[in-house]
């Protein structure tokens, strides 16, 4: 099993909230908890977002949980490029 590093992951001004760098998954859970309304946290991108989030932040499903967010983010057109 090869090491896992957080690549932060930027988001742009288009997002709800503010322009902000995401650097933790603690970063991820508040983003999702308080720039998201309930219709969109719910949706299906944002829930594989939120599946495995718990387990992230004590080491497992890592790079899953990254890449969710950052296909969530891309689908929302809030991906910074």
């Amino acid at each position: 099993m090869r090491d896992f590093k957080f690549e932060p992951i930027e988001v742009n001004s288009t997002a709800p909230g503010r322009e902000r760098v995401l650097r933790t998954f603690d970063d991820i859970a508040a983003f999702v908890a308080e720039a998201l309304d309930t219709p969109r946290r719910q949706s299906t991108r944002w829930q594989a977002v939120q599946a495995d989030l718990f387990q992230a932040r004590f080491g497992a499903r890592r790079a899953e949980v990254h890449q969710a967010t950052r296909d969530a983010l891309a689908a929302e057109g809030w991906l910074a490029d």
